[in-house]
């Protein structure tokens, strides 16, 4: 008897591609380089971090500290990062009001790189540097607090577990469904998403991590088609405004919907249009 499997669709085979890709030419070193280090036009020969990235510090930290306020003084936040990369620095802002941190990541070189840090390996990334950034300039607090900030959020950050936003469930199968407070997640789904269906499906999916009434806090990049890291070039799915929207609201995120944009020039670098910081509640 011959049994035929079915012939993967076109979305399927895009996405393994696309996983071997980021497997295969996804550097974390050459991206973390990339986020944090541009040359500083006062200072020639230094480097400073990139006014993106400055941008959206701000608003990390003008989220939790807004939410900090309308929130009873005695809750603590849990808090769910999906697909952070090789990186911490959206949650750097969050770790004072936090009692618990997830932190999820498809690879595992880029998971690599935050579990050393957390266990304060030799070989370990230092992220001081950014740290000391929002502490003093984003959050103006003195010098002591950074590294007072810097173990605050290694001890929140108590696991770092693999996801796939392909699979179903998503995150890890330790992570439990419906008792998060905030779920944050920057710059990944429209590189992990073939379309937009699969993008309003990914947040269907990551919904499902948030307790009602929690928040979901996401940084994406409007139509854009691709980025860079090094010499790599990654595919991207075009989002829009009204896209993001519309799949914010068909995730159930439909309370005290916001978004806050900063344009761009495009470059060789990638092709976006617009950075767009959007924090919306699920609704009761």
């Amino acid at each position: 008897v011959l049994v035929h499997s079915r012939l993967p669709t076109v979305t399927e085979l895009l996405c393994l591609m696309a996983s071997s890709l980021y497997q295969e030419q996804f550097d974390p070193e050459v991206y973390i380089g990339t986020c944090f280090s541009v040359s500083n036009p006062h200072k020639p020969g230094q480097k400073s971090v990139d006014p993106l990235r400055i941008w959206s510090l701000i608003k990390f930290h003008q989220f939790y500290s807004t939410l900090s306020s309308t929130t009873a003084q005695e809750k603590r936040l849990q808090i769910l990062e999906f697909g952070g990369g090789p990186v911490i620095h959206p949650l750097i802002s969050a770790a004072p009001y936090a009692e618990t941190i997830v932190f999820s990541e498809y690879l595992g070189q880029n998971r690599d790189v935050v579990d050393s840090w957390r266990n304060r390996e030799s070989t370990a990334v230092d992220f001081r540097s950014i740290i000391g950034t929002v502490v003093q300039s984003v959050e103006g607090r003195d010098e002591k607090e950074v590294e007072h900030r810097d173990q605050e959020l290694r001890d929140k950050i108590i696991s770092v577990v693999p996801c796939d936003i392909r699979q179903d469930p998503p995150v890890d199968a330790s992570v439990q469904t419906g008792i998060y407070d905030v779920l944050s997640t920057h710059l990944i789904l429209d590189t992990a998403c073939e379309s937009v269906e699969m993008y309003a499906e990914a947040l269907q999916k990551l919904s499902a991590y948030v307790r009602p009434g929690g928040y979901i806090l996401t940084l994406e990049v409007l139509e854009q088609t691709f980025y860079t890291v090094g010499d790599a070039r990654f595919p991207c799915v075009a989002l829009t405004k009204e896209i993001v929207r519309k799949s914010l609201i068909g995730a159930g995120f439909t309370e005290e919907l916001c978004f806050h944009s900063l344009p761009v020039e495009p470059s060789e670098a990638f092709d976006a249009k617009e950075f767009v910081m959007f924090s919306a509640r699920k609704c009761h």
